[in-house]
Formats: structure tokens, C-alpha cells, sequence
């Protein structure tokens, strides 16, 4: 048989399985987000800056000769609508006789980066004597190296090939190397021989050598350069960072999510307790309804009993001496005759607060029944007990009764003897209290 799931709880299963479900969608939308991102850039996610004659971020492109040099080699540059074409006369009069393109990108200081490129293709033709050697310079703009009055204060790197026969080459650009013979004329320090390519502000495309004079003509369509837009490390790094973002996101959100049931558990805690409390409470006001009279709050008989053995433990305690005192109102019965009941039950309740007002607190006082009523007095001889009735005569002559009556009481009065039982002690009050109606009432009698 299955207890019934309460409110609460089922509301909490609820909320758990929408979080979950929410951890799993994001979960599995992170995993996609992961895989096309790695995907794309494996096989897109391209960036290619071309120079040609109708594309890139070209300043001027010339030809470029070793008449420089004081060679004697001539090049000579044509345009037409999808290429640049070269026709060079190569003549051995300068050591390293060369023709070539160059192409400047920036006439200032602010290059471009090429640093983010992974490869190089040429899309060219070559025609003419020898092996088709070509030669690949990159001028990069330094500072604290470079000058804009010393074209030569670049720094310089290089990359040859031979041209296939079907006259397209793509190379990596990781095999761009500093120059050595930049660095040996410029002699420049060690520390600053490392390849840069992050501020290019021009870019030369070279042929010619020692064993290749003659006639060449070199067709250049395009040079492009291929890159990523987003690098593979970088994309790593960036994914790494996502995870690490909703994982620190969720950690939050759950850490705060928490915090709130713990203040509610608290909450719930402090409101248990005051329940608990009150109940306690409440079991203790009903435990003592149990040993009190409802209508005037002195003790039943059974609270009597109570007090005497759980709570006095009068004997070997508190000296033996224990007094009685028994009460009975003088015509009561005439009130309820007279006024009504609920007007006997407020003289009952004003008589009660009265007599509370003038024992003390390890004096008890008992309804024994009707109007009548019974006071135990510890630690009280017959003499002292004697004189509590007396007053307690005297104050129901000054006390306020309701309707304007005027009451009074008759009193009997004992002491324990040593060995008596109480209830022996109750009855010989009680028959005081009987010679005390009968000698007229409003009196008090010892026995």
C-alpha cells in the first residue's frame, strides 16, 4: 500500500525534472554547438586574401629588375583583364640577375597581418630556359627595427619553390623563413631573427639565377592566402571557455538555487518549531485542563492528587506540616435561584481569583465541588492556617461580587498529625466546616 505523495514533495519532484530536463537540452545543445563548430572549421569557416589585378588590398604593383643592382637584367610588366604578365631579358652582369613583381600593400607603417594565414597558392604560368625557380619575399614592418625612410630596415623573409608544369603551387606559410643574407647585411641581433609576418607592407615574387638567362615570361593570375577564421586552438580555446561558462553558470544558478531551499528549509525549520512549540504548548495547556477546573482555574481533585505525588513530594521534603482548609460559599444555591447560573459561575470565578490573590504560590487551591473548595497549605501549622481563613473571611467582605451581591464563606480548618493521610486530614476539615454552618456561617472552625 503507497503512502500519497504530499504537495510539497511532488511540487519538488516536479522542479527536479524540469531542471533536469533543462541540464540535458543544454547539455546536448552545447555537444552540437561543440561538434559543428569543429566540424566547420575543419572543412570551412575560410578566409582568403587574394591579390591580383582586379582584388586585393594593393597600393601599386610594379616590376621590379636587378638595374638596381647595377644588373642589366630589363622586365617589363603588361596588364590584362585576369593577369599580370612579365617578360624578362635575364643578362649576367649582376651577380644574382632577377625580374619579378612587387606588390606594396602599405606606404606607411600600418602592414598587414599574415600571421593568421596557413598557406599560400600561386596561381601562375612560366615560361623560359632553366628549372623555374621562384622566390617569394615578405617585407614586414617592425617597430623599434624598421623605418619608413629605409626600405631595406624591413625585415625580410623568404620562401623558394620550383613552379610545377601545371603552374598552380600551394605552400604552408610555417616555411617562410627570416632571410639570412637580410640579417648578415642588416647584422641584426639574435634576438631579433625570428620570423615575422604580422605587419607586411609589401610582398615581392622573384625568378632568375645564375644558369637562366635568357628570355622568361612569367603569367601571375592570382596569390592567395587561406586561412581560418577562427584557428583550431583558438576554437578550442574558445569552447573550453563556453563549457567553463555554463558550468561556473550552472554552479551559480545551482549554488543560489540552494541557498534558497536552504532558507526555505530554514524557514520551514523556525515554523516547525513554533508549531512544535505551540503544540507543546497547547499538550501542556491540555494536560493541565486535565488536573483544572475549567471555571475558576483551581485544581480538580485529580490535580490535587497530582501536585501531592509529583510535584510536593512533601515528605522528607518540606516539613511534615501540612494544613487544610475546607470552604464552602454561605447560600450559594439562592444566587442560582435568584440571578441565574451564569451569574453563580462569575461569584465561583471571583471567589477563586480573590483566594489566589491571598495564598502563596506553594499553597494549592482545590474545587472540590459545587461552591465548595479546599486549600493545602505546606508547611503549615493548624494555628497559621487558622489565620488564612480568618483573612480570607475578612477579604470576601471587600471584594466586588457580581450584581451587587454580598458574599461570604464558612471555614473549617485542621492540621496533619504525623502518619495521618491526607484524606483523613480533608474529613476532619470538612466536619469543622459542617460545625461552622451550622453555628451560623460566615465563621471559621478548627478541628
Amino acid at each position: 500500500m503507497h503512502t500519497p505523495l504530499s504537495t510539497e514533495h511532488q511540487k519538488h519532484i516536479e522542479r527536479a525534472a524540469r531542471t533536469g530536463s533543462r541540464i540535458a537540452f543544454v547539455l546536448v545543445g552545447l555537444i552540437v554547438l561543440t561538434v559543428a563548430l569543429i566540424v566547420w572549421q575543419h572543412f570551412g569557416m575560410e578566409k582568403v586574401l587574394e591579390l591580383s589585378p582586379t582584388s586585393g588590398p594593393v597600393a601599386e604593383m610594379v616590376a621590379i629588375d636587378d638595374r638596381a643592382q647595377q644588373g642589366a637584367s630589363v622586365a617589363k610588366l603588361t596588364r590584362t583583364a585576369d593577369a599580370l604578365v612579365i617578360d624578362c631579358d635575364l643578362r649576367f652582369k649582376f651577380q644574382y640577375p632577377y625580374c619579378g613583381y612587387q606588390f606594396t600593400l602599405s606606404r606607411n607603417d600600418k602592414g598587414i597581418d599574415l600571421s593568421a594565414y596557413d598557406s599560400i597558392t600561386f596561381d601562375m604560368s612560366y615560361d623560359g630556359p632553366g628549372n623555374h625557380a621562384v622566390r617569394l619575399f615578405v617585407h614586414n614592418f617592425e617597430p623599434g627595427l624598421s623605418t619608413l625612410d629605409d626600405y631595406m630596415s624591413q625585415k625580410v623573409s623568404e620562401v623558394d619553390f620550383e613552379l610545377p608544369a601545371q603552374g598552380t603551387m600551394t605552400i604552408p606559410v610555417s616555411i617562410v623563413r627570416i632571410a639570412r643574407w637580410w640579417t648578415d647585411v642588416r647584422k641584426t641581433p639574435l634576438l631579433n631573427t625570428d620570423t615575422r609576418i604580422d605587419n607586411v607592407t609589401a610582398i615581392d615574387l622573384v625568378i632568375g639565377s645564375a644558369q637562366t638567362a635568357g628570355h622568361h615570361r612569367v603569367t601571375l593570375r592570382s596569390i592567395k592566402f587561406h586561412g581560418k577564421l577562427i584557428r583550431q586552438n583558438r576554437l578550442l580555446l574558445i569552447l573550453v571557455a563556453i563549457w567553463i561558462f555554463c558550468a561556473l553558470t550552472w554552479l551559480a544558478y545551482a549554488l543560489a538555487r540552494y541557498r534558497a531551499q536552504l532558507r526555505s528549509s530554514s524557514s520551514r525549520l523556525i515554523s516547525l518549531t513554533q508549531l512544535n512549540n505551540a503544540l507543546e504548548l497547547e499538550t501542556r495547556e491540555l494536560a493541565g485542563q486535565v488536573y483544572t477546573d475549567s471555571l475558576t482555574g483551581a485544581l480538580n481533585r485529580e490535580g490535587l492528587r497530582d501536585a501531592l505525588i509529583n510535584k510536593w513530594q512533601y515528605r522528607g521534603r518540606h516539613s511534615d506540616q501540612i494544613a487544610v482548609v475546607f470552604i464552602d460559599l454561605d447560600h450559594f444555591k439562592r444566587v442560582n435561584d435568584t440571578h441565574g447560573h451564569a451569574t453563580g459561575d462569575e461569584v465561583l470565578r471571583a471567589f477563586a481569583t480573590g483566594v489566589q490573590r491571598e495564598i502563596r504560590s506553594s499553597d494549592k487551591l482545590v474545587r472540590w465541588g459545587g461552591e465548595e473548595f479546599l486549600i493545602v497549605c505546606l508547611g503549615t501549622g493548624r494555628a497559621e492556617a487558622q489565620g488564612l481563613a480568618e483573612k480570607l473571611r475578612a477579604a470576601m467582605q471587600n471584594q466586588t461580587w457580581p450584581c451587587g451581591l454580598q458574599m461570604t464563606a464558612s471555614f473549617g480548618v485542621t492540621a496533619l498529625t504525623a502518619g495521618e493521610d491526607i484524606g483523613e486530614a480533608i474529613k476532619r476539615a470538612d466536619g469543622a466546616l459542617y460545625h461552622a454552618k451550622s453555628s451560623g456561617r460566615n465563621c471559621v472552625q478548627v478541628a
